[in-house]
């Protein structure tokens, strides 16, 4: 087990945990805004929001969701 938790990892990139989606779409936890249903003043600048993986690593992704972001200062 030692060996396991030293040197086992995952090369998953899970994304969909929180996904976005449109008003009425059951299994859509943000808004358009990224902004958390049932949740007040709580964002989401992950790919947790994609609702499919890309085909890629996610890094570049999750690094152009949150730049654009805080660019548009999402009120």
């Amino acid at each position: 087990m030692r060996h396991c938790k030293r040197n086992v990892k995952t090369n998953h990139h899970p994304v969909g945990t929180c996904r976005m989606g449109p008003d009425g779409e059951g299994m859509a936890g943000l808004d358009e805004k990224l902004r958390v249903r049932g949740v007040q003043d709580l964002r989401v600048f992950d790919v947790s929001m994609m609702p499919t993986l890309v085909s890629g690593n996610t890094n570049a992704p999750a690094l152009a969701v949150a730049d654009r972001a805080v660019t548009l200062k999402m009120n």
